[in-house]
């Protein structure tokens, strides 16, 4: 959640647990910073907790994703199991007629 969301969950629950809960989340995004600043793997490994948070972050920014998108191309990922998906982390686009993994779609 971001800054305003946590703020907003202070109704709900008390301000020590958001606090505790906006360090935590700042801690795994700062190991994600890191990772890409770095543009390598870190020395310590990660627990499955930040793998899926950064793969779900990753999943999030394929236009497939995108809320209110509905994509009808011929390498818009398509699933009818969410087994599938999660296993996947929701990562289903196609790979451009390049095959270039890295080219925008």
């Amino acid at each position: 959640m971001n800054e305003k969301n946590m703020a907003l969950a202070e109704g709900l629950v008390s301000a020590r647990y958001i606090k505790q809960a906006t360090d935590a989340r700042r801690k795994r995004e700062g190991l994600v910073t890191t990772l890409l600043s770095q543009r390598r793997l870190p020395k310590e490994g990660w627990d499955d907790n930040q793998i899926q948070l950064l793969l779900r972050d990753l999943a999030l920014m394929d236009s497939n994703n995108f809320v209110d998108n509905v994509g009808v191309g011929e390498r818009e990922g398509r699933v009818y199991s969410r087994l599938v998906e999660a296993r996947y982390s929701g990562m289903t686009h196609g790979v451009g007629r390049s095959g270039d993994l890295t080219a925008e779609q």
